[in-house]
C-alpha cells in the first residue's frame, strides 16, 4: 500500500523566500499579496500586504495554471512559460516561474493602482534571486 509522505520545505528555502519578497516585493506600491509555492502547489512562503486572502487555495492554483500554462506553450511550440499575467476589473495577476536548485512559482495580486511594470521588474528580481 502506497502512503502519502508530506512535503518538506526546507528551512532555508522558506528564509530565503520571505526575505526576497520582503526586499523586493514588500516596497512595491499596490501589491496586496506576494505568494511563493512549489510547482505543485504547496505554499513556500507568503507576504501579505493587504489581504487575507486564503493562501492555500491560490498555491494550488498557481501551480495548476502555470502548468496549464506550460502545456499551452508546448502545444503551439514554445519551449517553456515564463510568465503568466491575468487581469481583472480590481487588478492584475501575475504567475511567474521561478527556476534555481529549487523551482518554484511566484504569485503576485496587485491592485489596480499598481504600475504593472513594476510589479513585473519584481517578479524578474524575485526570479531570478530566489535559489540561483
Amino acid at each position: 500500500m502506497k502512503t502519502n509522505t508530506p512535503l518538506v520545505i526546507p528551512a532555508d528555502v522558506v528564509q530565503t523566500g520571505h526575505e526576497i519578497l520582503q526586499r523586493i516585493v514588500a516596497p512595491v506600491d499596490g501589491v496586496r499579496i506576494a505568494l511563493l509555492c512549489t510547482p505543485d502547489g504547496f505554499e513556500i512562503t507568503a507576504l501579505r500586504i493587504r489581504s487575507e486572502l486564503p493562501t492555500e487555495r491560490l498555491s494550488a492554483m498557481a501551480g495548476s495554471l502555470m502548468a496549464m500554462a506550460k502545456a499551452v506553450a508546448n502545444e503551439i511550440g514554445h519551449k517553456d512559460c515564463k510568465r503568466l499575467t491575468f487581469e481583472t476589473e480590481s487588478g492584475t495577476v501575475v504567475f511567474q516561474a521561478v527556476g534555481g536548485q529549487f523551482p518554484a512559482v511566484l504569485c503576485l495580486v496587485v491592485d489596480q493602482n499598481a504600475l504593472l511594470g513594476r510589479a513585473l521588474w519584481a517578479a524578474g528580481e524575485v526570479a531570478t534571486g530566489f535559489m540561483p
